[in-house]
């Protein structure tokens, strides 16, 4: 019978027969711990990535909160600002005085120093011609300025032996009165024409006669204030073999009491 002998790095096993066999011996210690700390020093490594991926996620999510709770102030500022505001109002141009721009800078002219003058077309005047006044505005004034030459200051006045028998007031309108201040430079001389109808009207525009007789008159214009010197001119008579009949359509009753009313 042999005896069993096991070296030191076995321990006896049994085998299929009961016999016992041999099998390795256990790991050194050593190597153990170097196993162990590995392991260990790997699951701490893991550890720090996971805290430092936590961490830098966290700081993500405090910006973007920071972020926008920035943006929600500086919203809710704007609002309450806007809200603080008066709503705006239309600009409105401020009123000022009419007066003079540009070449009109020394403003109306002085009424002293505007002249004011008559003119006709012709001295005689055959029956059924109808006689042009000119009313001619000049600034006397050393200086540019503003004279007002609208229709309604004009007025082309004709008279007979020193009477009014006819006026351009008689029959204006409204829609004549119109204002025209213009620019006339120092000395300058501006004019108008106006025809005139030989329709004999009272002063309230209502006619009492088809023409004025025969005989000596004379135009006046007036701008405002200012009156111009009596140009003379003269309507003439019809022609022979018609005078009777002319005289008596052209010197009506009603005319002459229109001429004495004036």
């Amino acid at each position: 019978m042999s005896s069993d002998r096991r070296g030191p790095g076995t321990r006896p096993t049994t085998g299929a027969a009961g016999g016992r066999t041999g099998r390795p011996a256990a790991r050194p210690q050593s190597q153990q711990y170097s196993t162990a700390a590995s392991r260990d020093a790997a699951r701490r490594a893991m550890y720090r990535r996971r805290r430092i991926t936590v961490f830098v996620l966290a700081l993500i999510v405090v910006a973007l909160l920071v972020l926008g709770v920035t943006l929600m102030v500086k919203a809710i500022g704007k609002v309450r600002e806007q809200a603080s505001q008066p709503a705006p109002v239309e600009a409105v141009a401020e009123p000022t005085a009419p007066g003079p721009e540009g070449d009109a800078a020394s403003g109306n002219c002085p009424a002293g120093e505007v002249g004011v003058k008559a003119a006709v077309n012709a001295e005689e005047f055959p029956k059924g011609e109808k006689p042009q006044f000119t009313i001619e505005v000049t600034n006397g004034h050393d200086a540019d300025c503003l004279i007002d030459v609208g229709t309604s200051q004009q007025e082309f006045v004709v008279r007979h032996d020193g009477d009014t028998v006819w006026s351009s007031e008689y029959c204006r309108s409204e829609d004549d009165d119109a204002e025209s201040r213009i620019v006339f430079t120092a000395g300058e001389s501006k004019k108008t024409t106006f025809t005139w109808n030989r329709i004999p009207v009272d002063d309230s525009c209502r006619q009492v006669g088809d023409d004025f007789s025969a005989g000596d008159y004379e135009v006046v214009v007036k701008l405002g204030d200012q009156e111009s010197e009596s140009v003379p001119f003269v309507l003439q008579a019809a022609d022979k073999g018609a005078g009777s009949v002319v005289d008596e359509i052209a010197s009506p009753e009603p005319a002459d009491e229109a001429e004495e009313s004036v």
